[in-house]
């Protein structure tokens, strides 16, 4: 088993953990040279604020409630960072650390001692008393299945953050990978995602259902890689996964 675990709104959160007071305010973090917004709290999100949008036009909307902007901080957000892979490693036998704000998890043998859910609301909860940060827990078999179950923790408030496909609950996987857009699947880009759709290939269940042969064939091995993944075959290690911006074309 693995568990994705991922940072919400992670610049932007780590600005609120030093400003308790902005606790429920609208919080935006500009790139470099305060060009455009490259982070945003729920709170920005709702008044329609975009990711990418020049902090000029920001500037000019009429919105009800100020927004707080912040420059960036990378220093900031490499130590937090760092404060959340200690808190994993402490807990879990092995963590990957995939990007500055996502962390692979090795969760095996402990599904032996503990239920893989139960486990993932304690990491969520530790993390969160210890950095003051809100993460989301995906798990499931194979690293691309835990990449779309943390999707879902976005999608499915109800799971409180923590999504668990296991072999017990195969219906909820299913039903993720029949929502989830092939184009949200991991490592599928944009190129890929119109040629898949061109094949009618449209959500991530499609995939999973397609022939390994044809894909290998008419694609590619890595792909070939992910529709065995989606299907609970685990074929990535925990130290094998590509760089974050690495996409399948």
């Amino acid at each position: 088993m693995f568990a994705l675990a991922d940072i919400n709104s992670f610049y932007a959160s780590c600005e609120k953990v030093f400003r308790p007071d902005l606790r429920n305010e609208p919080v935006i973090v500009l790139s470099n040279n305060d060009g455009c917004v490259i982070a945003r709290s729920p709170e920005a999100k709702a008044p329609g604020i975009r990711m990418g949008q020049p902090w000029f036009q920001v500037r000019q909307m009429r919105l009800e409630k100020k927004i707080h902007v912040f420059s960036s901080n990378y220093a900031l957000y490499h130590s937090m960072s760092q404060r959340v892979m200690a808190v994993l490693e402490s807990l879990s036998p092995a963590v990957e650390p995939y990007s500055i704000d996502e962390m692979f998890i090795d969760l095996r043998g402990i599904n032996h001692c503990i239920s893989p859910e139960v486990f993932g609301h304690q990491l969520r909860e530790q993390v969160k008393s210890w950095t003051g940060l809100t993460m989301g827990v995906g798990i499931a078999p194979t690293k691309t299945l835990a990449k779309s179950a943390q999707w879902a923790t976005k999608q499915w408030p109800q799971f409180s953050g923590v999504v668990a496909l296991t072999a017990e609950n195969r219906n909820r996987t299913l039903k993720l990978l029949g929502l989830q857009p092939v184009g949200e699947v991991w490592g599928v880009g944009r190129r890929l995602t119109e040629k898949l759709n061109a094949l009618g290939i449209n959500t991530a269940l499609q995939l999973a259902q397609a022939n390994t042969a044809f894909i290998r064939k008419n694609f590619s091995v890595i792909l070939e890689r992910t529709v065995r993944e989606l299907n609970g075959e685990s074929c990535i290690s925990l130290e094998e996964a590509p760089p974050a911006k690495q996409q399948i074309v």
